[in-house]
């Protein structure tokens, strides 16, 4: 290793490497060779233009020996770290089983597991008439059969979405997101889909900021929903995220959910909280949304749900059940090694005191940076 490689005595001991010298960013084979064979579509390797190694807890080790702090975590799969020693377990003990890769819809001993574990990790009010979904491995899918299962249910077609909601990039997925950039070249987009004003304080459209600016969202929200001459037909449902992740983390205030899913009740239309980003633990609840103490009609869960494998899965009311067999399917909706790791997730979230409040974290971080000097997975 070279010298600019090597980590200080202090950083040796926190597990957080040290800057000594810049980092070498230029290309090196395995970084052109990507470059020459992969699609221009990449775009991760555009702005951060490394190889990766290996990696550990937080800390990432670069094909150069050279090691960085990661605080992209798979874009929000890996709660608890790199290569976490009881989620790779988890992986070993389920190749060990015998278990098959993958079973289409087919139950095994750890799908069941894995429901049961879910089931308790969802907030009891909702769990306990909840029924569990599997879609395809990416949260994309499980948003487009919350799109399908709200349409049938409903008998309606309209769906309602944010300013600066992100949902995914599949046809119906990316029509609900507010981001024009990568709908510039689209045609044929789901049609009759609606956006609406998120209460964003330092971009408030309204000019307000503050609650007072998420006030008047929700009243001209309600005001659209209830008048006959807003050209918006009644919608199937309202989708959005609790929290705006490429919107820019921005947290929907308490009271502002709670009067949209009082709005939502008394319009008969379905409330569906994408919690594919800001869900399993990122916010210091289970969920984003537990915050305000209501329940989603539709909670979509995928990233971090599996342990940091691909997975997503629908939760959604017995009541609003209306799907016929195989109605929506996908091949790898019975990935075991998900199902093992994300139920391992789940309990290492619910047994340890990895979720005090935000606020909490705020004046514990000097007491956590000490404790946790030798324990990277933190």
């Amino acid at each position: 290793m070279h010298e600019d490689k090597i980590l200080d005595s202090e950083s040796q001991t926190l597990g957080v490497p040290s800057m000594q010298g810049l980092r070498n960013l230029g290309p090196d084979a395995v970084i052109t060779r990507q470059a020459e064979q992969e699609s221009e579509v990449r775009s991760y390797p555009r702005r951060i233009p490394i190889a990766i190694e290996r990696a550990d807890g937080v800390i990432i080790t670069d094909t150069r020996g050279q090691q960085y702090v990661d605080c992209l975590a798979g874009a929000g799969t890996l709660s608890l770290g790199y290569n976490h020693p009881e989620i790779n377990q988890a992986i070993t003990d389920s190749l060990a089983s015998g278990v098959p890769y993958q079973t289409l819809d087919l139950t095994t001993p750890t799908k069941d597991h894995f429901v049961q574990t879910l089931l308790g990790f969802l907030p009891s009010h909702f769990s306990e008439n909840a029924r569990i979904q599997f879609c395809g491995p990416s949260g994309a899918d499980a948003v487009e059969a919350a799109i399908k299962l709200a349409k049938q249910t409903t008998g309606r077609n309209t769906i309602v979405a944010f300013h600066g909601g992100y949902h995914g990039m599949t046809n119906g997925a990316m029509s609900l997101t507010g981001n024009l950039g990568t709908k510039e070249r689209r045609t044929g987009l789901m049609a009759d889909v609606h956006f609406l004003p998120y209460p964003y304080s330092y971009r408030c459209p309204f000019g307000l900021g503050g609650e007072a600016g998420a006030w008047q969202s929700i009243r001209y929200i309600e005001h659209i929903l209830n008048d006959v001459e807003c050209g918006i037909q009644k919608p199937a449902a309202i989708i959005l995220e609790p929290i705006q992740g490429e919107g820019g983390v921005i947290p929907a205030p308490a009271f502002w959910l709670q009067e949209l899913r009082r709005i939502t009740r008394d319009l008969g239309i379905l409330l569906i909280f994408d919690e594919i980003q800001c869900g399993i633990g990122k916010s210091g609840s289970h969920f984003a949304y537990e915050i305000a103490g209501i329940q989603p009609d539709i909670l979509v869960m995928s990233k971090a749900v599996g342990g940091g494998l691909p997975m997503s899965v629908l939760a959604f009311s017995k009541d609003i059940d209306s799907w016929r067999p195989g109605e929506h399917t996908g091949t790898f909706r019975g990935n075991q090694l998900a199902m093992a790791t994300g139920a391992k997730a789940s309990k290492l979230f619910s047994v340890t005191a990895l979720l005090p409040t935000p606020e909490k974290w705020v004046s514990a971080l000097p007491v956590i940076c000490l404790s946790c000097k030798n324990d990277t997975h933190v």
